[in-house]
């Protein structure tokens, strides 16, 4: 057996006369790790597809600054200041007649100039990364400017901000957390399932001078392919799934003009996920086939 050859060869033979000898217990070990995948699978296509669109979304605070004018020029000029300002990601110009329109709201007719009171305002929006002081010390700047007439804005913005993502953040990662645990042992579990030498053929190989490694090394194979095969059909399992849902979900998100769309992992994405779960199956089987294998003597 010292051979590479003579001994992957029955590593190999081993690998499927264990699996024909014990066919029903591989089934059970290549449907519970395609669940286990395919749940997993789910919820990252799901999240990796919500992810992008969902980072646009701005939450920084847009603060209202009515000038003291109607000339176009200076509120050009202050909107140009305000947007140069530290922790100011924009800022623009609203005409009064612009305004109007948005006050007066649809079907209320065009208002003219002639008649409306209202001086330009500038909207700016504020980094979400900023401290209060650093708020409270951007729009004192602003309020300083001449021609700067009151500055609208909710001071405690950022911080409630703050809290909610620190909240969903450490609610993320706990739940994460708990979910991947929890799915990592169902897979050493069915990873368990596919070790099918038993405690006598180990003793007998040992006796015969082989090493542990040999001895584990169909069980280390078995795993491999019992989870390509379980994570080919999760993956099948989860682009059914996705195609299924997606548009639903789609539409749901659509209401509230967030364009996602949801579709399958890309093809080499897929691959990956087998090629490494093969692996992953393979170290889990070979480390419970080693832990079982008797030791010398």
């Amino acid at each position: 057996m010292s051979s590479p050859f003579p001994a992957h060869q029955w590593a190999l033979i081993q690998l499927f006369d264990g699996t024909l000898r014990h066919k029903g217990q591989i089934l059970v070990s290549i449907v519970i790790t395609a669940l286990a995948m395919s749940f997993l699978l789910v919820a990252f296509s799901l999240a990796a597809s919500a992810y992008a669109p969902l980072q646009g979304l701005s939450a920084e605070q847009e603060i209202t600054v009515f000038t003291t004018s109607t000339n176009s020029q200076q509120a050009e000029g202050l909107q140009k200041k305000i947007a140069a300002r530290k922790g100011v990601t924009s800022a623009r110009v609203v005409t009064p007649d612009e305004a109007m329109r948005l006050i007066s709201g649809p079907g209320e007719g065009d208002v003219s100039f002639t008649n409306n009171p209202l001086p330009n305002i500038i909207l700016a929006q504020l980094s979400t990364r900023l401290t209060r002081s650093e708020s409270d010390a951007a729009v004192k700047f602003i309020e300083e400017q001449p021609g700067v007439d009151s500055v609208s804005y909710d001071s405690s913005w950022n911080d409630r901000i703050s809290t909610i993502r620190r909240a969903f953040t450490e609610f993320g990662i706990l739940a994460g957390g708990l979910l991947c645990s929890l799915i990592l042992m169902v897979l050493i579990g069915s990873a368990n399932l596919a070790v099918t030498t038993s405690p006598r053929e180990a003793s007998r190989l040992r006796l015969l001078g082989a090493s542990p490694f040999f001895i584990s090394r169909p069980d280390a194979w078995r795993g491999g392919f019992v989870f390509l095969i379980g994570s080919a059909a999760a993956l099948l399992i989860s682009d059914a799934a996705i195609s299924r849902i997606g548009p639903s979900l789609a539409s749901a998100f659509g209401l509230y003009h967030l364009p996602v769309s949801f579709g399958p992992l890309p093809l080499w994405l897929q691959l990956a996920i087998i090629a490494a779960s093969t692996v992953l199956g393979a170290v889990l089987s070979g480390a419970t086939s080693l832990l079982s294998s008797p030791g010398e003597g």
